[in-house]
């Protein structure tokens, strides 16, 4: 659980703990890391807010210096996986990081969240806060020694009022990120100024003809539904369902994300992912396409992975993930994509990022432009066959999971599909 509960104890030369004052909002209690959410933060050291103006110089350090708090003392808090947070800059969209080759320097000019950029938020006896930067194990400072305009440092191993930092959440919204598009899946049919099935695609050695059939395709109880059939069709064994947001709804620069629960079969290939929209014109791989979510039939990960020019089929830009729980649970799948860097969450935790300069050591960089987003239900295919080796009855579907498609038709369900932007 975020927001362990840690003791508080004097360091050398910091006084004890006060209580500090609100100033814009009602200083929260501090239980739990509030994720999702926008604060600001206070020194008890200096009773001034946190910045990291980056008008000062674009790697300044962060500092307790200043009177109000607007977006460069705004930070949103996000879960970085494993009991830790990410605080990320409202003004710029960047990460607050902890340095250890700097001494715990704590600066907010990173694009990507690793080890440095995770903190731990402990709880204190008096409604303050600290943060304990994994990268160091220190907690950070605001040492009232060096004044107000000194840098913070994450490199107190105990905590007193220099390393107390009070909280408030920021006029009631969770972060800059604002939605601009949803499909909800809540009446009884596809919603056609969304998406249209596509039936003409046949690649990757896959085992299903998609149909726009009621029986492949269909919206009930609030969540698509897209259903592998043995049901033999057009020379394919399988029938299936396959949606694309094509000409329809096409999003750059943003953040994608649906809430996806998936069957479970060696060769059953369900995937959420975009396509660039000038492919009529450019073909694939150079039109760049962005896996957010794949799985062939394993119940325990996901992958994701990138395909451009340079790039594409057994590409090296990939990634495994695990679900908590399994991928027959609920899980929301997200990516968020920009001209410097793609990243992927899986409920809200980052799992990977791969920035420009990685993507670039292949081929161009190729998602600086509209991207459409494609939902489906494959059924074997060169994926699932390099990962079951199976080759009967059918290319990368093994007999058991025949039986099982024979005996129960198995559905790809999407409770819903949202689009944001960072304003």
């Amino acid at each position: 659980m975020l927001g362990l509960l840690w003791g508080l104890t004097a360091c050398g030369g910091s006084p004890t703990p006060e209580t500090p004052e609100a100033v814009t909002t009602q200083t929260q209690a501090a239980t739990q890391a509030p994720l999702g959410q926008t604060v600001w933060l206070k020194a008890c050291a200096t009773q001034k807010f946190v910045s990291a103006d980056r008008n000062l110089s674009t790697t300044a350090p962060l500092v307790a210096n200043r009177d109000t708090a607007q977006g460069w003392e705004q930070f949103q808090v996000a879960d970085a996986g494993n009991d830790f947070i990410s605080l990320r800059v409202s003004e710029t969209g960047l990460y607050v990081s902890a340095d250890p080759n700097a001494g715990g320097q704590v600066t907010g000019f990173r694009t990507a969240v690793g080890d440095w950029e995770r903190f731990t938020w402990v709880p204190f006896p008096d409604g303050t806060v600290g943060l304990k930067a994994k990268s160091t194990g220190q907690f950070v400072s605001a040492d009232a020694n060096q004044a107000g305009t000194a840098p913070l440092y994450a490199n107190r191993a105990t905590a007193g009022c220099w390393e107390a930092f009070s909280f408030g959440i920021v006029g009631g919204t969770t972060d800059r990120w604002v939605q601009i598009w949803s499909d909800e899946f809540d009446g009884n049919t596809v919603n056609t100024s969304n998406w249209a099935p596509n039936t003409g695609v046949h690649v990757n050695n896959e085992q299903q003809q998609y149909t726009n059939s009621g029986d492949n395709i269909s919206v009930s109880n609030g969540t698509l539904k897209l259903t592998a059939r043995l049901q033999s069709s057009n020379g394919y064994p399988f029938t299936s369902g396959r949606l694309e947001s094509a000409g329809k709804r096409e999003f750059s620069h943003g953040r994608v994300e649906a809430r996806i629960k998936m069957p479970v079969g060696a060769g059953l290939w369900p995937a959420f992912w975009m396509l660039g929209n000038d492919i009529g014109s450019v073909g694939w791989p150079a039109c760049g396409e962005l896996d957010i979510m794949e799985n062939v039939g394993y119940g325990d990960w996901t992958s994701g992975a990138l395909h451009g020019p340079g790039y594409s089929g057994n590409t090296p830009i990939n990634g495994r993930f695990y679900p908590a729980g399994g991928v027959s649970a609920w899980h929301v799948y997200r990516t968020e994509y920009s001209t410097t860097d793609i990243k992927w969450y899986i409920d809200g935790a980052l799992v990977k990022t791969t920035p420009r300069t990685e993507v670039e050591r292949y081929g161009r960089w190729v998602y600086d432009k509209p991207l459409y987003i494609i939902l489906n239900l494959a059924v074997g295919g060169g994926y699932p066959f390099g990962m079951n080796g199976a080759t009967t009855p059918y290319y990368g579907v093994p007999q058991s999971t025949v039986d099982l498609i024979r005996n129960t038709p198995q559905t790809m369900e999407v409770d819903w599909v949202r689009a944001y932007q960072w304003r």
